[in-house]
């Protein structure tokens, strides 16, 4: 029962005001994909029967845009999650002085220590009813809703501190995991397997659609992870580069390939097996020389094959480098482009060929492009994020 996570809310939006002739201009910065991420993981945490604990400041649905207000209620993860569970949420407005102030109600006792010294309540929770969840108040305030907790493992706790020094950090963390512990350890119950025998029909037709829901989440996770496998052409080296870009003319781009008995070379070729392309892959921490082009013809000629026949040359170039912009822009010195060409030899960095993944992957036509840019004349195919060119 001691394992969860922590979580502020907010932490993956950014809001900036600035004055204007129109009134107030507001920005916000998103970090979609970390955050897509994150949740992907909070509810495999939740399945896994683990807890996750927000700590909700102001939550800031509405942007102020000159005279009309933007809706910005899905630009965090605490939003997501609290839209997901159908709650709605609003700041409180009402102000008081220090005398009216009314006081937190804990309706957990577990939470009255992080409560007192941590729980400044920003937001209402406004929940919706006869949700088909347990849910338990944690913290009322003036008889709204600040702290709540679903099914034992889903809490929002209200947070305030003016304390952003590592040490707080720490004894947040420690009052919020040990209360969050000590109240589950008290309201848990393991159920036993045999109460299975009955289900209920709502039951049975609510595991189908989790079964279905889990299969598509699968495929689709599958799909990422080959997606992801790809840039692996940017670390790998050998036969693990080879079979990486084999997998990409095949798979991406629906080449036939048919690698070399010796492994050393492959071919892209006709319906009828007659090769129009051969290809190498090699690798490097520095940049391209002119043993990479020598090579590839060399084995072209040791084939019988004729110097007509275009080669394909690509090199993970500047292994060293981890920055992809960087690689990007470190270029192939002329003469080496210049004395491919002549060799009729195409040089394309593993970066080249992602870029170029990355602009042609939703043309339906990305397999007639990419085979006329590897027929271009020309020494070394380059790519950038928005465009291609093919240098003689």
């Amino acid at each position: 029962m001691a394992d969860g996570v922590i979580i502020p809310q907010g932490i993956f939006e950014r809001i900036e005001r600035q004055p204007s002739n129109f009134g107030a201009k507001t920005t916000i910065a998103v970090h979609k994909a970390s955050m897509l991420e994150r949740e992907r993981q909070l509810f495999d945490c939740l399945r896994d029967g683990k807890w996750v604990c927000f700590l909700v400041g102001e939550i800031i649905d509405e942007l102020p845009q000159g005279f009309h207000t933007e809706p910005i209620n899905d630009t965090d993860l605490c939003k997501r999650v609290l839209n997901a569970f159908q709650v709605g949420r609003h700041r409180r407005y009402r102000l008081y002085t220090e005398k009216q102030q009314p006081a937190l109600r804990t309706e957990a006792r577990e939470f009255d220590l992080y409560l007192q010294d941590y729980g400044s309540a920003t937001t209402v929770y406004e929940l919706a009813r006869l949700q088909p969840i347990e849910r338990e108040v944690i913290a009322e305030l003036d008889g709204r809703v600040v702290g709540v907790e679903f099914d034992r493992q889903l809490f929002f706790l209200p947070f305030q501190t003016s304390e952003k020094s590592w040490p707080t950090a720490l004894s947040v963390a420690k009052m919020v995991a040990g209360a969050i512990v000590s109240y589950r350890r008290s309201r848990i119950s393991d159920i036993p397997d045999w109460v299975d025998q009955l289900r209920f029909r709502s039951e049975e037709d609510l595991y189908l659609e989790i079964n279905s829901l889990l299969e598509q989440v699968n495929r689709l996770e599958s799909q990422a992870r080959s997606w992801r496998d790809y840039k692996g052409i940017l670390t790998t080296s050998g036969s693990q580069l080879r079979n990486r870009i084999v997998a990409i003319l095949e798979s991406v781009f629906d080449f036939h390939v048919e690698v070399a008995a010796d492994r050393k070379s492959a071919v892209i070729t006709e319906d009828d097996h007659r090769p129009i392309l051969l290809f190498q892959s090699s690798s490097t921490d520095k940049g391209i020389d002119k043993d990479f082009i020598d090579q590839i013809h060399m084995y072209r000629e040791g084939m019988g094959l004729s110097k007509s026949l275009r080669a394909i040359l690509f090199v993970n170039s500047d292994m060293a480098s981890r920055d992809i912009r960087a690689r990007a822009e470190k270029g192939v010195v002329e003469d080496i482009v210049r004395y491919a060409a002549a060799q009729n030899v195409l040089i394309v960095r593993t970066i080249d060929l992602l870029l170029l993944m990355r602009q042609l992957e939703k043309d339906s036509e990305r397999k007639k492009r990419l085979m006329q840019l590897f027929l271009s004349p020309g020494g070394w195919l380059k790519a950038d994020w928005e465009s291609h060119k093919t240098y003689v």
